[in-house]
């Protein structure tokens, strides 16, 4: 699952204390994040939190992300993962006061993780288990789009392209009108994630359409109010100089109190203007090399290629254009071959 598995991770990341209360079905209130490579041989899980929820309680939680398909069968792989998890954080099974262990593999795409119980055990001569391990099974493919709303927190709507959407139409205004009300880096965050995990055509395509028509919610980032601000202010400025100067030619009070308004003015739009061209630019960029690195995650070389091509293209609705292209490829290097033909045009 090459091209989900970066960025869901990057929002479980993001959001960890909301995935971490949902999963666990719990009030938390710490979640830290632990390393996930394991001493002994190669092997890796996806993602592990030690969450403290608001009984004290040490709970290690652990998140396999699965596509359709998986090199090893998933009951096996969770099983050494979960063996590795309690040698290394876990320790001997102790009082009630030991540490509790979570496993959720949260799988991804139609059909994906279909007939999987999560609850398995190798018996011994009779019939009880010599050994038990279970986790939960979360198909996302599984879930109506409508029961992310009801769990009230922006962070999940990322997933709605993953959910079973029967009515996209008044699901994703709704779900991108909440995710406008987050908080401007909560915002970026959430956005990628969403465009990322998408999966039809329709659905990406009604995205498109949706971000095109209220496209501030793309692009009205810190960075481009920064050059708003910046362009008003160099407005102003220039307003009054243009202003003195048409002043001292009429030579009266009269006029130099005309000139400087009218150059306030002139001043203000043409800086205004230049600002909000240069800031929504910049804000394109900075959305396509966000969006690259979450989900590509490029050698440090392609990133800092891709950025030269971005930064030698001066069009907002070309950029536009490379932003878009996002939806429809799966290689980092179709992107680098678009901007840098954009760029020598």
């Amino acid at each position: 699952m090459g091209e989900t598995d970066n960025p869901l991770k990057v929002l479980i990341n993001e959001f960890s204390e909301a995935f971490a209360a949902w999963l666990l079905d719990t009030a938390v209130q710490r979640v830290r994040p632990l390393n996930v490579e394991f001493a002994a041989n190669p092997g890796r899980s996806d993602l592990l939190f030690e969450v403290i929820d608001t009984l004290g309680r040490i709970i290690f939680l652990h998140i396999e992300l699965q596509g359709r398909r998986s090199h090893q069968p998933m009951p096996l792989r969770i099983l050494d993962y979960l063996s590795r998890i309690v040698q290394r954080d876990v320790g001997v099974p102790g009082g009630e006061h030991a540490p509790r262990l979570v496993s959720v593999v949260i799988y991804i795409g139609e059909g994906a993780g279909r007939g999987d119980s999560g609850d398995y055990a190798i018996l011994g001569l009779g019939d009880e288990a010599t050994l038990r391990w279970q986790y939960r099974p979360l198909r996302l493919w599984e879930m109506p789009a409508e029961r992310l709303f009801e769990l009230d927190n922006p962070a999940f709507l990322a997933l709605i392209g993953q959910t079973r959407l029967t009515n996209p139409a008044t699901v994703l205004p709704k779900a991108l009108s909440i995710i406008r009300s987050t908080t401007e880096a909560e915002q970026g965050h959430l956005l990628t994630a969403l465009v990322s995990l998408l999966q039809t055509g329709e659905v990406i395509q009604m995205v498109e359409k949706l971000l095109e028509e209220s496209e501030e919610l793309l692009l009205d980032t810190p960075y481009l109010r920064r050059m708003r601000e910046i362009g008003w202010r160099r407005g102003r400025e220039e307003g009054r100089e243009v202003g003195r100067e048409e002043g001292r030619e009429v030579g009266r009070e009269e006029g130099r109190e005309v000139g400087r308004e009218e150059g306030r003015e002139e001043g203000r739009e043409e800086g205004l203007t230049q600002g909000q061209k240069v800031g929504r630019e910049q804000g394109i960029r900075d959305t396509i090399l966000e969006a690259v690195v979450r989900k590509f995650n490029p050698l440090a070389a392609e990133y800092r290629q891709l950025e030269q091509y971005l930064n030698q293209i001066h069009s907002a609705d070309a950029l536009q254009q490379i932003l878009l292209a996002m939806f429809d490829t799966s290689d980092v290097q179709t992107i680098l071959a678009m901007a840098r033909q954009t760029a020598v045009q």
